[in-house]
């Protein structure tokens, strides 16, 4: 739990127990003051429960992610000594003709996009 939503509970707690008493005793600026800081209680406590979801969502992309690489390792165990080799093969024409090897791979990525989405 995020400390911003316990903070917030806090002052917005503190907040209800002081417009309670400015009621009590018939204070409205007491009343105000109680309401202001309930509201700024309650802001705080959605802030903290924004960065507790964004915290979550996070881990949940990572671990997905880290289940994702662990599969395609298994199912795929020779593709990291693959894409060395072809890394390695495509280092000297990358150099000599950087600006070749980036249409080529330009009109290999559209090709790809072709075959997977079709014409329209």
């Amino acid at each position: 739990m995020d400390e911003d939503r316990i903070t917030g509970a806090a002052k917005e707690l503190g907040g209800k127990v002081k417009g309670a008493a400015g009621e009590l005793i018939g204070d409205r600026q007491t009343q105000a003051e109680g309401k202001a800081t309930e509201l700024k209680g309650s802001a705080q406590n959605l802030y903290g429960q924004a960065k507790d979801t964004l915290s979550d969502a996070a881990d949940q992309a990572r671990e997905f992610a880290g289940d994702a690489f662990d599969r395609a390792r298994e199912r795929y165990p020779d593709a990291q000594r693959l894409y060395r080799q072809g890394s390695e093969a495509l280092r000297p024409h990358a150099q000599e003709s950087p600006l070749g090897l980036a249409i080529l791979a330009g009109a290999i990525g559209y090709l790809l996009a072709l075959a997977i989405h079709g014409r329209r």
